[in-house]
């Protein structure tokens, strides 16, 4: 998968530096480092060709290569620090929920977990600009169980913290297709970490539909759940174009992707 991604590269921007880019994120998954045979394959670029670029990053100490094995530098390493300093996850996140709402026409929020409460609660928001939609404000807040972004706060809680959540809520039925047996809730809260998101139909309100994803921090943490609502009929319509969006949206706004 990361080879063809690799190889199939960008469509704009110029191709030293996507490739520069692309290299630098391979070598930050390999502690062990890899060689130019290894770099050149996965790349897609010949080795003649690779080989004054990875010179050429190594005297700029982006790079460093021992026993014939490239890493990263020390160079990559104070960039890659002085880019997680400035990093703001507040900010980062609000353009995101705006950004995705502008592309979809939908109302989209940020939810955190209030875990004393036992609800999801909205940070961010920003409405359709569509009739018929789903009122989406900040402030707003809705049982975990029963939401999308609740779910998936759930399901990327640590796992004693949920089931001490489920053990002491009162799971009311809000609509004919809200789940309320534990056993169905721990189901999906599996589905939601095998697939990455998850997907509500009218479970919280009869005639509306919800996508819910993960938003991590620099450190792999939990920051909260993206969330995009909109009119049942609407959502199955138009489903695959939505969840594609919001799943990239999430892949954005973390700081880990």
């Amino acid at each position: 998968m990361q080879q063809a991604t690799l190889a199939e590269s960008r469509t704009r921007g110029p191709k030293a530096i996507t490739r520069v880019l692309d290299l630098l994120a391979l070598l930050a998954g390999k502690q062990d480092g890899m060689s130019l045979t290894e770099l050149s394959a996965i790349m897609a670029v010949p080795k003649s060709t690779f080989i004054d670029t990875l010179r050429g990053l190594c005297d700029m100490h982006y790079l460093s290569c021992q026993e014939g094995r490239y890493r990263l530098g020390p160079a990559a390493y104070h960039f890659a620090s002085r880019i997680t300093r400035h990093w703001s996850a507040p900010e980062m996140i609000r353009a995101e929920v705006k950004q995705l709402a502008a592309e979809t026409r939908e109302s989209v929020g940020f939810a955190i977990a209030d875990w004393e409460i036992g609800q999801a609660i909205y940070t961010e928001a920003s409405n359709s600009p569509q009739p018929v939609r789903y009122a989406m404000q900040a402030g707003l807040r809705a049982p975990l169980y029963a939401s999308a972004a609740g779910r998936v706060l759930m399901a990327y809680a640590p796992t004693e913290q949920a089931e001490d959540y489920l053990a002491h809520a009162q799971l009311r039925q809000l609509t004919e297709n809200t789940r309320t047996d534990p056993h169905a809730i721990r189901a999906a809260l599996v589905e939601i970490r095998e697939r990455g998101y998850c997907a509500s139909f009218g479970e919280m309100l009869s005639d509306t539909a919800a996508l819910a994803v993960p938003v991590s921090g620099p450190d792999g943490d939990l920051l909260g759940a993206l969330m995009l609502a909109a009119p049942l009929d609407r959502m199955k319509q138009n489903f695959e174009r939505l969840l594609n969006a919001t799943l990239e949206a999430g892949r954005r706004a973390s700081a880990e992707s």
